[in-house]
């Protein structure tokens, strides 16, 4: 074949393997050491150091420094890893004959100590956080420091991708041996070293032996149905995205303890390390609250396949899972454990990127998979280590980036053992980790002194530690009048405050004085009906004055109050008075009868005319602080609601101490708006009682009224008012805009931040409440600021304590996860007639001084943080996991609630037909969708991907009218419909340009699929870290482009993947109609291509336009190089309104034309309307109105041209004044375009079948041009709206309206857009320009 004239295209490339040392050989790199390149990569440069690992040997002798360099230079010889690079997709190892290592020699002798200390601290701190070239290396620094004439510092660095600690300790004894050799004038006498390339190898073909399939399948048996995720106590709220900054905390264990240990290992039969590991284990279970935890332990690959002289990256990270049986001894479960750790290190040759893989772990960037803890061991690293003449002392230099959350390292380098943590900055404080060392410790102290120890009595938390705690918590004691009734307090204040108003109700007004009584008066007429004390009074009446009275003269006569709202079901309240054997049901003339019950029903209106023949003087009985106040029935588990009894004190003690904080004073006016059957309503009751303020009640239509409620507010000067966060919620979106004078008490559900922070900009103070019925309404308050990462609930409020406790009422570590538990006077009785249940959730207090003491259990986790107050964090039996991550929904739903449209949201968990969890949104909307509901589910999807992490984003998203409540105006979960399942699967739309193709057709390479939309997402195709890399590469191979492989977690479809590449591709679909945007139910826009032909620069457009924004191009007839093109406007618009009308037959349209084709679409336009197709908008995309001058005389025609082209030059001087650069490139372009065409004109003639200047044949811009010339535009009665580029680089006869007055009869409306006229599609001109389209659009539709 003769090449002599054969031309070859060469592009430059990153890589040259044949520049510098000499390429030896290539190697395949193997599994670990692809997964550290794609952690570099994706981590950047701060992941890149946290893989350096550096030791320090201090020399004290005559050192003999060219010995040393020469040991050096024989070490990086002898083995391959020492001399080698990786190419730069990281699939390949590249050996060399030889790498010079980045070696240094710095004498320091003639530095003063202090000075010379702070140059190598200098010099370490530097080298830690100096990242090595992958690509070209050297991958070891070789420091050496002389610091005086007997003196001298190594220090040696390596990257982890080549060495491991195995490694490490081959390399410093065979340092040694070289150097000895040298020093001694001797040859060194080594064994060949194992060659690096051969074990990688040998690992690529174990992958297909049956015992590889074994081996993975152990792993993958012991993961069956669970994948723990360790959660560790962070003191730092997690980054969306991990960061790997460390620290470093070493602590050495005393000789006797090391000792213990020992001697258990020998008891027990096991190693010392495993014993350890074991011991650290029931450490972290105690740690973290979870009985299944995961500890990575790397194990020496060296070691399992016979090479213990190899160098390289050979370690295997294991992720060893361990079940704590509580139930065990520490001796039976440090046994039970040995043979599950052999069977591990058994299994060893596997790798953790490929069982993260097989195991389907979701991926989260803030968070390291599977094993955030890693427990290693570098003992024996010092032994062996001999230099000729020398002493030495070897210490391990502390990593400045780390890649786990905690990485654990046992040594025993110099004497004693040692356990060095190092440690993620951003997650945990230095006193954490302190103590979780100082409670390991300790926990290895009991352990070593008592093995037959129960594991359930193990715990983290050391007994001062945790009294102290306690202490600090609940450190409450306040003093209160606890044999008082509640009834008494409000008479006390009556005599203090006889006048002032009580109680308002509408137009009705009480004062204190009437109050107490009209009371009184009642609650003898009570006794007179045979009430007497300790029986059960029902109430159901509507919210009244007289609902007050009522209540506090049940308390008067000794009875205990039953509240029933009146709107509760008939069969709900039947069963509420049965099981509490109701003496006398108090109720109104509204609902006589209403009420199935053996109870005698005493009318309300009839016996406040009656009492009125009673002394209003107080009834002659003594009730005490235990006695019953009221009961309160709750929704139970059984499918019945459950009495609650509280007493008098227990609802003294609590009022008191609201009293206090939030605080109430006589000047105070409440509005009450809870139903008097929600335990909260008994705070707005009471507390302005015994105050002397004013209570006002709403009737419950107006309590759900929040315009009434806001009008209520500044009408009647409130000042506090408590309510749920919906009641919030509705008042926030009933035009409530200005700050008022009032204390907010919110509580009965979790509070979102984004509601605290609307909050906080109405109101003087907003508190966060929290407590269960069964402990007397709140039990801790927190006064909420802006500043607040975290709404917490607080602290405990008087003589109240909070417990965070483990499974054996231990308690757990600071900042660690447990139930909460809550002591005190708040605790109530127990359940009226349910002693079984009483036991089981009000127990014995075992921090109380008393026998009697009892805590009630909440059922919710929490924990305390540093800041000493407790975070909430949900129900214990309603914990949400999903992938084996603990979400938080209160904080999916903060972001769900941001989006446009939605008025509320509930995040709950819910199993789909297959059983898996998935989260499911419920939204309320602001008002009912106009667009198609699968469309804007799809837009919130893919908002909520922005802020959320992809296993955070709910599946599904279900739109309802309004949220089923329960009585007490909480949302109703388990009314919550089922989920729609279908929702998520999209339709599939092919690739539409060249690019796209290209972008899918190596996805379906890589990820084995035959058919890939362009909005399919890459990780829910199963792609993952190893896939991207392969995609990535071979994307720049085809294109040229090298993308960082992070941005295809932010452009994860092809269709986003293909724009990021910011390549001008051809279509791939010859019909003049292209989809760019196909999927929504508003009136679609057509936008005609202009001058280039080309469509695909309107997709930038159509993705900052509305999700459910239909958006088609139009492209040229005749592209496929086989179509004559249309060489009359009239029939080229009446070929693209044929494709039009056959896709959208009925319409209505907008149209749009990008300059040339906004003449196109203004064609469009008329014929439409003449077929009686009605055109809502006609845009045009910075388009000139030009009046053709073909048709003029000729005398005409060359003095406008003329004239024309005075002006352009003249414009054009002041272009060139204003932008110089811009306008000299711009001219240039446009002259060099001319004469180009002119040689075309030459040589082709009319044929023009040459490619043009935008990628197609020329004689489809040679057709336009013709038939834009001949082209007569002619006045039309429509209106025109205009969308003018800001930015002018060349001259328009008309700036203002770009020509188009005369021919748009019905109006030119202008719209600026940003940039010049080839730039308006550019970013950040695109968002606004789809803005303001997207606004014009919606006002047409309308």
């Amino acid at each position: 074949m003769d090449t002599t004239n054969q031309t070859y295209h060469l592009s430059p490339v990153d890589f040259d393997p044949f520049a510098g040392p000499e390429l030896l050989l290539i190697a395949p790199s193997t599994e670990p050491q692809i997964e550290i390149w794609l952690s570099c990569k994706f981590g950047g440069a701060e992941a890149s150091c946290a893989y350096n690992e550096s030791f320090a040997l201090n020399l004290q002798g005559k050192l003999d420094a060219d010995a040393l360099k020469r040991a050096i230079e024989s070490l990086v010889n002898r083995h391959e890893a020492l001399r080698s690079t990786f190419s730069p997709n990281g699939a390949k190892m590249c050996i060399y004959s030889y790498l010079q290592p980045d070696l240094n020699f710095d004498d320091l002798s003639d530095k003063a100590e202090v000075y010379r200390r702070h140059l190598i601290d200098e010099y370490v701190a530097q080298n830690m956080q100096q990242q090595f070239d992958l690509v070209n290396g050297p991958l070891m620094r070789v420091k050496i420091f002389k610091l005086a004439a007997d003196q001298h510092q190594l220090i040696l660095t390596l990257h982890h991708i080549i060495c491991d600690g195995w490694s490490f300790g081959v390399i410093l004894q065979e340092l040694g041996q070289f150097y000895s050799a040298y020093a001694a004038d001797k040859v060194p006498d080594l064994p060949v070293a194992p060659k690096y390339s051969q074990y990688a190898v040998e690992q690529a073909d174990f992958t297909a032996a049956p015992d590889y399939k074994e081996t993975e399948q152990f792993w993958l048996n012991k993961y069956k149905g669970n994948v723990p995720v360790t959660d560790m106590p962070v003191d730092h709220p997690r980054p969306e995205i991990r960061a790997f900054a460390s620290k470093h905390y070493k602590h050495s264990l005393d000789e006797s303890l090391t000792a213990a240990i020992k001697k258990l290992a020998v008891k027990s039969g096991n190693s010392l390390i495993t014993t350890l590991l074991v011991a650290f284990e029931v450490w972290l279970q105690n740690t973290t609250g979870q009985r299944d935890v995961v500890v990575g332990v790397p194990a020496a690959g060296q070691t399992a396949i016979g090479e213990v002289g190899l160098v390289g990256h050979c370690v295997n990270l294991l992720p060893v899972k361990s079940t704590v049986d509580g139930e065990s001894t520490f001796l039976q479960y440090l046994k039970g454990r040995r043979s599950e750790i052999l069977d591990a290190y058994d299994h060893q040759m596997i790798t953790f990127g490929t069982l993260l893989k097989k195991l389907n772990i979701g991926r989260d960037p803030s968070r390291v998979p599977l094993v955030p803890v890693v427990f290693n061991s570098d003992m024996g690293m010092d032994m062996g280590i001999n230099f000729h003449n020398l002493t030495h002392q070897l210490v391990a230099e502390p990593r400045r980036f780390e890649n786990f959350e905690i990485f654990i390292n046992v040594n025993d380098i110099g004497s004693g053992l040692h356990m060095d943590w190092s440690y993620n900055a951003g997650l945990f404080g230095a006193s954490s980790i302190e103590a979780m060392m100082l409670g390991f410790e300790s926990l290895l102290q009991k352990v070593t002194a008592e093995p037959e120890l129960l594991i359930k009595t193990l715990s983290g938390v050391e007994e001062a530690t945790a009294d102290l705690s306690l202490s600090e918590l609940n450190n409450t004691a306040a003093a209160y009048p606890r044999e008082k009734p509640l009834h008494q307090l409000i008479s006390d204040i009556a005599k203090q405050y006889p006048t002032n108003t009580a109680v308002k109700f509408g137009e009705r007004v009480i004062s204190y004085r009437e109050l107490d009584r009209a009371s009184n008066r009642l609650a003898a007429l009570l006794m007179s009906t045979h009430v007497l004390k300790g029986d059960l009074v029902a109430l159901a009446v509507d919210r009244s004055a007289e609902m007050v009275i009522a209540l506090l003269a049940i308390l008067k006569a000794g009875a205990a109050y039953l509240p029933i709202d009146p709107e509760y079901p008939v069969e709900r309240v039947k069963y509420i008075l049965n099981d509490a054997s109701v003496k006398v049901l108090i109720t109104s003339e509204n609902y006589k009868g209403h009420f199935e019950t053996e109870a005698q029903e005493l009318l309300i209106e009839d016996a406040m005319i009656a009492s009125s023949e009673y002394p209003d003087t107080p009834v002659a009985l003594e009730v005490h602080g235990t006695d019953l106040a009221y009961v309160l029935y709750t929704s139970g588990s059984t499918g019945h609601p459950k009495g609650v009894q509280i007493a008098h004190y227990n609802l003294v003690n609590f009022l008191v101490s609201m009293q206090r904080e939030p605080g109430m004073k006589a000047g105070d006016k409440l509005l009450a708006v809870t139903t008097v059957s929600f335990d909260i309503a008994g705070l707005e009751l009471y507390l302005p009682l015994i105050t002397g303020a004013c209570v006002y009640i709403l009737d419950a239509d107006s309590a759900r009224d929040g315009r009434v409620l806001l009008q209520l507010i500044r009408q009647e000067q409130i000042t506090v008012m408590q309510a749920t966060p919906y009641t919030w919620k509705i008042m926030l979106e009933s035009g409530w805009n200005e700050k008022l004078p009032l204390k907010i008490l919110c509580g009965g559900e979790a509070l979102p931040k984004d509601l605290a922070l609307k909050l906080l900009e109405k109101c003087s103070e907003l508190w966060n409440m929290y407590g269960p019925t069964e402990t007397t309404i709140w039990s801790t308050v927190k006064k909420v600021s802006a500043a607040d990462q975290i709404i917490t609930i607080g602290k405990p409020i008087a003589n109240t304590q909070v417990y965070i406790l483990d499974d054996n009422l231990k308690q757990v570590s600071p900042g660690s996860t447990g139930e909460i538990y809550i002591g005190g006077d708040g605790v109530a009785p127990g359940y009226f007639n349910r002693s079984e249940l009483t036991a089981e959730r009000f127990i014995l207090d075992p921090f109380a001084t008393t026998a009697s003491g009892k805590i009630y259990r909440t059922g919710d986790n929490g924990r305390i943080l540093n800041s000493g107050e407790i975070q909430c964090l949900g129900r214990v039996d309603h914990q949400v996991k999903i992938r084996g991550y603990r979400i938080e929904t209160g904080e999916v739903a903060f972001h769900v609630n941001r989006l446009k449209h939605v008025k509320d949201s509930v995040v709950v968990a819910r199993p789909d037909p297959s059983n898996n969890i998935n989260l499911v949104a419920y939204v309320v909307t602001r008002q009912k969708l106009t667009t198609d509901t699968g469309l804007q589910i799809k837009d919130w999807r893919d908002e909520l991907k922005k802020v959320l992490l992809d296993y955070m984003v709910p599946q599904y998203i279900m739109v309802l009218d309004e949220f089923p409540l329960t009585p007490n105006g909480k949302i109703d979960t388990n009314a919550l419909p089922e989920p729609d399942y279908t929702q998520n699967r999209a339709a599939y739309v092919p690739p539409r340009t060249s690019i796209e193709q290209q972008v899918a057709e190596i996805w379906k390479k890589y990820l084995n699929i035959d058919k890939i939309s362009i909005y399919d997402d890459f990780f829910e195709l199963g792609g993952h870290s190893l896939t991207a890399v392969e995609i990535m590469t071979a994307l720049e191979k085809e294109t040229g482009k090298n993308l960082p492989l992070a941005s295809l977690f932010s452009h994860s479809t092809v269709e986003k993947l293909a724009l990021l590449l910011k390549m001008d591709g051809k279509s791939v679909t010859w019909d003049s109609l292209v989809p760019i945007k196909p999927l929504g139910d508003k009136m679609p826009l057509y936008i005609v291509h202009g001058a280039g032909l080309n469509v695909l620069l309107f997709n930038t457009l159509a993705m900052n336009m509305d999700a459910n924004q239909p958006v088609y191009g139009l492209q040229a007839y005749g592209m496929n190089g086989i179509d004559e093109p249309h060489r009359r406007m009239e029939d080229i618009a009446g070929h693209y309104v044929a494709e039009i009308i056959a896709q959208n037959p009925v319409g209505p349209y907008a149209l749009a034309g990008y300059s040339f084709g906004g003449i196109i679409a203004y064609e469009m336009a008329r014929q439409l309307d003449a077929m009686g197709k009605e055109v809502k908008m006609l845009a045009m995309f910075d388009t000139y109105a030009y009046r053709s001058d073909y048709f003029d005389a000729p005398l005409k025609k060359w003095f406008n041209r003329i004239w024309f082209l005075i002006k352009q030059l003249m414009h054009s001087v002041v272009l060139l004044m204003q932008n110089p650069k811009e306008t000299y490139t711009y001219k240039k372009e446009m002259l060099k375009r001319r004469v180009i065409r002119k040689y075309w004109d030459m040589r082709y003639g009319k044929e023009q079948k040459q490619e043009g200047f935008f990628g197609y044949a020329n004689k489809i811009d040679v057709a336009n041009e013709e038939a834009e010339r001949n082209y007569s535009m002619k006045p039309y009665p429509i209106a025109v709206e205009i969308f003018r580029a800001q930015k002018h680089t060349f001259y328009m006869d008309d700036f203002k309206y770009l020509g188009w007055k005369p021919y748009a009869l019905k109006g030119v409306h202008v719209h600026d857009i940003p940039g010049e006229h080839n730039k308006i599609f550019a970013p950040p001109n695109d968002k606004v320009f789809a803005r303001i389209l997207q606004e014009c659009l919606n006002k047409a539709q309308e």
